[in-house]
């Protein structure tokens, strides 16, 4: 049988999800979905995130990134920008150092914010207010 409808093969690959109005403990039951062949090649051989060198120490910065752990990431990536050996690794833990820095942008509008609300309260202070 090699004329098979669309639907039918979607509906085998597709993992079952519970419907939106079952009980919460239906929807905890539900599979987790399937990673694909590929990622789980690539986690399995050591390699971080793709185009990443292959270093244990920069997967080690890369799981705690993606955990969220960003004070041990800058004090590691500090010190593997510097001493570590390849190009490549420098690259990739500066990287890291880049990601984890706050948008310029952002920055320049919450000074400018602070610099407004200065400027507005000293104005409030500085004039006289007639008694109603």
């Amino acid at each position: 049988m090699t004329d098979r409808e669309p639907a039918d093969d979607a509906a085998r690959t597709a993992p079952a999800e519970p419907e939106p109005g079952a009980p919460p403990d239906a929807q905890a039951e539900a599979p987790p979905p399937r990673r694909t062949k590929k990622r789980a090649k690539r986690r399995d051989a050591g390699g971080g995130e793709p185009g990443q060198p292959r270093d244990p120490e920069l997967a080690r910065l890369v799981e705690a990134f993606e955990r969220g752990d960003y004070a041990f990431v800058r004090a590691g990536a500090g010190r593997l920008a510097k001493e570590a050996e390849r190009d490549e690794v420098r690259r990739a833990a500066r990287d890291l150092l880049r990601r984890i820095e706050p948008d310029p942008l952002a920055v320049a509008l919450l000074v400018a914010a602070v610099a407004l609300l200065a400027f507005l309260s000293l104005w409030y202070w500085s004039h006289s207010h007639a008694s109603p």
